[in-house]
């Protein structure tokens, strides 16, 4: 099945650019087919942003499934001291978080990888809209990771929908993570933190 969580490296392209203001922040952002939420920031991925947009993340954070890379370009632009990594699945995501990041005048480093245990880094903090057109098999394996990559104490923090199985993600990450936090519901969003 094709989606945004796959390498489809023949689908049509057709380019398109947005502006997007955060904070006090102007952004652009090239986008294509193939990618998710290419006409514009999904409200869940705008909920994240505004609730660990303040928060001490660290000096090492990964934005996992970077898709074009908003998330992880708006926090080195608020953050310009942290380092930020991007990764994601799609080589298209990829390409465009790379041009993203030059456009928005950023360093980043972006990686396509299906595996984040093959970067051999350690994170304080990951970012994760999890890519549910991909399954709770994928989706859970990616927490996995997840908590495997960050360093003693680190964070990821998710954002999923109640219709998306929210409850059933909560539950799963206390088997994994030593804490788990509801930070918040809004309009049916769930912005949890997971504690290793």
């Amino acid at each position: 099945m094709n989606h945004y969580f796959t390498d489809n490296r023949d689908l049509d392209s057709s380019l398109s650019e947005f502006d997007y203001d955060f904070g006090d922040q102007k952004f652009k952002f090239k986008t294509d087919k193939g990618v998710f939420s290419k006409k514009g920031v999904d409200y869940g991925s705008y909920l994240l942003l505004n609730e660990i947009a303040d928060l001490d993340l660290g000096n090492d954070v990964l934005d996992l499934g970077c898709g074009y890379g908003v998330i992880g370009i708006i926090l080195k632009k608020l953050h310009p001291a942290q380092r930020i990594c991007l990764v994601d699945v799609n080589s298209r995501a990829v390409d465009l978080a790379k041009v993203n990041s030059e456009i928005n005048k950023v360093d980043i480093d972006v990686y396509k990888t299906d595996d984040i245990n093959t970067l051999n880094l350690t994170f304080d903090s990951i970012v994760l809209n999890p890519p549910i057109r991909a399954g709770k098999r994928v989706i859970y394996e990616l927490y996995e990771k997840a908590h495997f990559n960050l360093k003693k104490e680190g964070r990821l923090f998710i954002v999923i929908q109640t219709k998306h199985g929210a409850k059933s993600h909560y539950t799963k990450l206390t088997t994994i993570f030593q804490t788990v936090n509801l930070l918040a519901k809004i309009n049916s969003h769930w912005l949890i933190e997971a504690v290793k």
